[in-house]
């Protein structure tokens, strides 16, 4: 037999194992491609997964008569973007007035008497009760009243009266005073079908609320009702009082889909233009439809113990511990991965606050189980209440 001839098998071979890795890759199933780059804190995605420019996100809004941008309240990166959307707005030709969700209708004048020169930023904290009624930190939001002052944008309240809106929560619109209808919407607009899935899955992470009764369940839905009508309609007298677009902060879930106060606004005020933007984490798939554009700010959650965690695509991180706090002591990492909290297994922040949750209610310390440097070691934070609190 030549050398040739002596080939031929192994020639056959190796087309046969080609054939068959061709094969398997035929029926190999990928996930659609979302996002088309691994981006950084901060950066701007398009609606088709590729990156944005903040030229290109001002180019979007340009001609918007509402400007909606979504946040997570304790995410300090989804305020350094807001911040800097606002700040662009504000270089343009048609700088906008600015509506909270995180201040009441009945603090306008407040708001009011800062629009006017007659407030500074460090008086508004005490001003409208901010600890009190809205209860995450005014440092995180502080900037952009900073920029308001400093580009002489007008601010306004959005949201109800909290008072309110625990009385419509408890007993429903017809226990309300007449003076107490006067300060909300004379018709609330109704939540959309496709967004009562989601509510309810909202509804779940409240400790008490039974989303199998039909009462609770409906009252829940009335009072983000209450909630996005009540924002939409402050918007549009903003547009009107001001004669100015309007750029809405709010919780992402007043914004995502378009379900919250766009849909609202497209009742009061037809024919606006509407432009969204809203977080991507990063962890849940990217869906085009949420909003018109997005930016990318992981979860991000610093508790009192004394770290900080990131939700990513790699689970649950501790980005950062305090020296001398009490996750220090316990013996908790930067870079370790948490695995499971009480022993079950943990993939995301939220599963993090339902078995901190059970750990209180239980009295039992709360164990977690981290990943460092591929061996598993278990951290005792001790029970809540005992040198530390959640």
């Amino acid at each position: 037999m030549n050398r040739s001839s002596s080939r031929v098998p192994v020639l056959l071979g190796f087309l046969f194992c080609l054939a068959l890795l061709a094969g398997c890759a035929a029926k190999q199933t990928h996930k659609p491609l979302g996002v088309t780059f691994v981006p950084t804190d901060g950066e701007f995605i398009a609606r088709d997964g590729s990156r944005l420019s903040l030229g290109q996100v001002m180019a979007l809004a340009a001609d918007a008569d509402y400007v909606l941008i979504g946040e997570g309240h304790k995410n300090p990166c989804d305020h350094t973007v807001q911040q800097q959307i606002a700040w662009a707005l504000a270089q343009g030709p048609r700088p906008p007035a600015i509506g909270l969700e995180m201040v009441a209708a009945d603090r306008q004048g407040v708001l009011d008497a800062f629009n006017q020169g007659r407030l500074g930023v460090d008086d508004l904290s005490g001003r409208l009760d901010w600890d009190e009624r809205w209860g995450y930190p005014f440092e995180l939001f502080e900037p952009l009243f900073h920029l308001a002052k400093d580009k002489h944008l007008p601010v306004a309240a959005l949201n109800a009266p909290p008072e309110i809106v625990r009385k419509v929560a408890r007993e429903g619109l017809d226990s309300l005073t007449d003076e107490e209808q006067g300060m909300i919407p004379a018709y609330i607009i109704r939540q959309p079908a496709e967004q009562e899935a989601f509510l309810k899955e909202v509804m779940l992470g409240h400790e008490g609320k039974d989303a199998k009764d039909p009462e609770q369940v409906d009252r829940f839905f009335l009072v983000q009702s209450l909630w996005d009508t009540q924002m939409a309609a402050r918007a549009v007298w903003m547009r009107r009082e001001y004669r100015r677009p309007v750029l809405i902060i709010a919780g992402a879930g007043h914004v995502d889909f378009g379900w919250g106060i766009a849909q609202r606004l497209n009742v009061l005020d037809r024919g606006a233009a509407v432009v969204s933007l809203t977080p991507w984490r990063g962890v849940e798939n990217f869906e085009p439809g949420v909003a018109d554009a997005f930016f990318y700010c992981p979860n991000i959650y610093t508790s009192r113990m004394g770290m900080t965690l990131v939700e990513g695509q790699g689970g649950v991180t501790v980005s950062e511990v305090r020296r001398g706090s009490r996750a220090d002591t316990a013996g908790l990492r930067p870079g370790d991965v948490l695995e499971a909290f009480q022993g079950k297994r943990m993939r995301s922040l939220m599963d993090l606050h339902k078995a901190g949750q059970r750990a209180h209610k239980d009295d039992a310390p709360l164990v977690l189980t981290v990943r460092r440097d591929g061996e598993a070691v278990r951290i005792d934070l001790g029970r809540l209440g005992q040198g530390g609190t959640k």
